[in-house]
């Protein structure tokens, strides 16, 4: 196996680097899902809205081959 070159470095970098904010997003959601669920709230919330947008453009900024994964849960 051949040593990366550094533009398929970067490329992984930027790769790694989207993937972790969309599981940061995802979190985000679930972290505010439960404490609202907790707090009874039964409907979606301008909170719940921005953040759900949030996981919604995160993914959007996936690569092509990522996003199936991340409807599954990466």
């Amino acid at each position: 196996m051949s040593k990366p070159s550094r533009d398929e470095l970067a490329v992984y970098a930027d790769e790694n680097r989207l993937i972790a904010a969309y599981h940061q997003a995802s979190a985000a959601l679930a972290e505010n899902t439960a404490r609202e669920a907790a707090a009874g709230i039964t409907h979606e919330t301008p909170e719940y809205q921005r953040l759900n947008q949030a996981v919604i453009d995160a993914e959007e900024q996936l690569p092509k081959r990522f996003r199936k994964a991340a409807r599954k849960g990466l």
